[in-house]
């Protein structure tokens, strides 16, 4: 098994790499949606179950160079809060810069492991997209920004997970995996298992969909109303 602080290593330089041309290489993703391969479709539906209204605080972990910035601005207007935090400096920098082009006054960026991020108290949303896989402790995560949430809050994730039809040598296939940090250390470590477990133990009407064969998945669920400021430890 890797150790986690070089895995985490190997994220930060591989994504300090990665940030300059990040968001064209994402974007290129879009011309396989006749393939039913929709980054860009999944990331919309994600940041539609926020449900988020003007003034909210929403919380995007792993939000690397601010891609769901422009939809989170959108749907919480000018007057409310978009936090982003995220491992790489690198990607934080060109949040920075997208934000500053569009006088996004109301983003702050903070550069954190997300199993370690302080969340702010009474938080009305967190969305992590394509980001908890590459995590070391998805669970701690999950657990973190439940806590934080206020009561009817809602938890968001778009992630990638591995099919249990699928065996791991069709990793070589999908070969491009590897450059984003997903080893078979961390397919085998199921790190969506981990994720969906913990939203069912803590949240209410918890969903899950699966996208394209079951390599992608969009989970959400809300913190109850009974319940504000408990701690929800993960085992």
């Amino acid at each position: 098994m890797v150790d986690a602080s070089n895995h985490k290593q190997e994220i930060i330089e591989a994504y300090r790499q990665r940030a300059p041309n990040y968001d064209l290489a994402v974007r290129l993703f879009d011309i396989f949606t006749w393939l039913g391969f929709d980054i860009s479709g999944w990331r919309l539906q994600a940041i539609s179950e926020l449900n988020l209204k003007d003034g909210d605080i929403v919380v995007d972990v792993g939000c690397g160079t601010g891609l769901n910035f422009p939809l989170l601005y959108q749907a919480a207007g000018p007057h409310g809060l978009i936090i982003g935090a995220d491992l790489s400096d690198a990607m934080l920098t060109q949040a920075r810069k997208t934000a500053e082009a569009n006088h996004w006054a109301n983003v702050q960026l903070e550069c954190a492991d997300a199993s370690q991020f302080k969340f702010p108290p009474r938080v009305d949303a967190v969305l992590s997209t394509y980001a908890l896989t590459l995590v070391s402790d998805p669970g701690r995560v999950v657990s973190n920004a439940i806590e934080a949430l206020a009561p009817g809050g809602r938890l968001v994730v778009l992630d990638m997970a591995w099919p249990r039809y699928c065996p791991l040598w069709w990793r070589h296939i999908l070969f491009f995996l590897r450059s984003y940090g997903v080893t078979t250390d961390v397919l085998r470590r199921c790190p969506w298992e981990t994720v969906h477990r913990a939203m069912e133990d803590h949240l209410s009407n918890v969903t899950r969909r699966k996208f394209w064969f079951g390599f992608f998945y969009l989970a959400s669920g809300a913190a109850p109303h009974s319940v504000s400021g408990a701690a929800y430890p993960y085992p």
